[in-house]
């Protein structure tokens, strides 16, 4: 869908335009059923293109695709009115038929919602699994005993499918402690965990949000070398991926970081006195693009590079005890860093404009601002709250602790409070989280389907709803209020990611088309709706 992409006014066309059409649609047919007469159905505003007329009713093509209008006949006493509509005028209907031709405008785009979903929920939608593929250090989940590979099952008895059920449980769950269980090889095991308070609630101040400190991105055995100037030169460069690590009369292979550090556990329980280390070398395979390779993936051809064998001693294990107070996660990346190694989610691969005038890559980040850097969360926690274009960052480069300031790019981004300027850090990093197997969540029956279109149309309504009293209690202010260029960039950015993101924001747009109509705001569905209602418990109707 990239060329819906690339034109942002046809987006706008396709999204404002069908969605309207469809708001519209639902009031003339219901009209239409109930002998409501209908002067013009028009798709599109401004000059007429070409239409016909049958049964009195004019069908338009007008030259703004932009939706489209319904003119009843006789909305209001005082209206001239064709003379086949006389009898038929709207004000003359029943309370009843004007009320559900009035609901019909916003129920349409509901239901359109609903059938997004619905269709979405029996192709099957893919959710990250409730699998831990990261764990951070000093967090709520290391300190409750959970480990990388663990599913939750359970949160306080209610199951748990996905890692959605899984985030919105812990969210919501801020200094509470869950009684969590977890499959754990093919055993059950139950926990408490305790998510610490992150986020603040802009009216009270208080944090309103829970975090446990774990992902489901697994990382991989990519490592980056920490030997620092005047230290012995490592064996192991920056970039390398580990095969299998070998030691006393055990081998294993190894897949992820964590398969490395469980691997290093094990040594070292085993008292192993050397590790010997096979390495895949990206920078190995350059050589090989004019070969018979050179037409596969460059992913595939780094995990193809050459083989590299290093052996390690495990002396620095023993120069100084291990603290007792390190939980699991962060003894194990101990082990790790006495070698004088550590993960590469925070080495860089590619630097882009304008941050390659600072930084190169194979650099690695060590602190922001001043603030040690202990993942690559922490990095986007600290780039979120930057308010400034220049920031200083330390790196470790060829042994050598640097310090540069840095000058990034600033980008406009779009957030519950409105438009805000953040700075991009245009870099790609070596040990970027990979993504798991997805968990397909599939309905694949009409009801089980329908049901799961109308759950999602409901819950997205009510978070819509929320919002909407935000800006009303001043708890959002009112310029998080987006307009058809905010549209057109949604419409841009989910064609670019594909006909289900595409479809899945408009409906969510046709949601926000539906629920907006229904407040009692005069020009809209939901002032009619007052008036239809006061009209009903009068007996009468209103002055005009």
């Amino acid at each position: 869908m990239t060329w819906l992409a690339e034109n942002p006014v046809l987006s706008v066309i396709l999204f404002i335009g069908f969605l309207v059409f469809v708001h519209e649609t639902g009031h003339f047919l219901v009209g239409k059923a109930f002998g409501i007469g209908v002067e013009i159905y028009s798709i599109g505003f401004g000059p007429k293109l070409f239409g016909f007329e049958h049964k009195g009713t004019e069908y338009r093509l007008a030259f703004l695709p932009l939706g489209g209008f319904v003119k009843f006949a006789g909305t209001l006493p005082s209206e001239d009115v064709p003379e086949h509509f006389k009898g038929r005028e709207m004000y003359k209907s029943s309370v009843l038929a004007r009320a559900l031709t009035i609901l019909a405008g916003p129920a349409a785009n509901l239901m359109l919602a609903a059938v997004i979903y619905a269709f979405h929920g029996y192709q099957g939608v893919e959710h990250p699994p409730a699998q831990i593929g990261m764990i951070m250090p000093g967090g709520g989940a290391e300190k409750g005993g959970l480990m990388v590979g663990d599913i939750i099952k359970t949160i306080d008895g209610e199951p748990v499918a996905h890692w959605n059920d899984l985030r919105s449980s812990i969210s919501r769950s801020p200094d509470k402690t869950l009684n969590v269980t977890v499959l754990r090889d093919q055993k059950s095991v139950d926990l408490q965990l305790t998510p610490e308070p992150v986020g603040r609630d802009e009216m009270s101040g208080q944090r309103n949000q829970g975090r446990l400190g774990i992902s489901p991105g697994i990382l991989p055995s990519v490592v980056t070398p920490l030997t620092l100037k005047g230290m012995e030169p490592s064996q192991i460069e920056a970039g390398d991926r580990i095969k299998s690590l070998e030691f006393a009369d055990t081998k294993m292979t190894v897949k992820t970081w964590h398969d490395f550090l469980k691997g290093l556990n094990e040594a070292k329980s085993a008292k192993a006195e050397t590790l010997q280390i096979t390495l895949i070398r990206p920078e190995a395979i350059a050589s090989a693009k004019k070969g018979p390779d050179a037409k596969k993936p460059e992913s595939q051809k780094a995990r193809e590079g050459k083989t590299v064998q290093v052996t390690l001693s495990t002396a620095p294990w023993w120069e100084t005890p291990f603290p007792e107070e390190l939980g699991r996660v962060s003894l194990l990346e101990e082990l790790a860093t006495r070698l004088g190694l550590s993960d590469s989610q925070l080495t860089l691969s590619e630097v882009m404009n304008p941050l390659d005038m600072y930084l190169k890559p194979k650099d690695k980040l060590l602190a922001f601002n001043g603030k040690p850097l202990k993942n690559i969360f922490s990095l986007h926690e600290m780039l979120e709250e930057n308010k400034n274009q220049e920031a200083s960052v330390r790196i470790l480069r060829n042994g050598e602790i640097l310090e540069q300031t840095i000058r990034m790019e600033p980008v406009e981004v779009q957030k519950a409070e409105g438009k805000v300027t953040l700075y991009r850090f245009s870099v790609a990093f070596l040990g970027q989280a990979e993504s798991p197997e997805p968990y397909i969540e599939k309905y694949d029956s009409f009801f089980s389907a329908a049901s799961y279109g109308i759950k999602e149309t409901a819950v997205n309504s009510g978070a819509i709803i929320g919002g909407i009293w935000g800006l009303i209690t001043g708890t959002l202010p009112l310029k998080a209020l987006g307009g058809p260029m905010l549209i057109a960039k949604v419409a841009g950015d989910a064609a670019e990611a594909g006909f289900q993101a595409f479809f899945t924001a408009m409906a969510i747009i046709s949601i926000n088309l539906g629920v907006l109509n229904l407040f009692p705001i005069p020009a809209l569905d939901g002032g009619q709706l007052l008036l239809v209602g006061a009209e009903a418990v009068r007996r009468r109707p209103l002055n005009e």
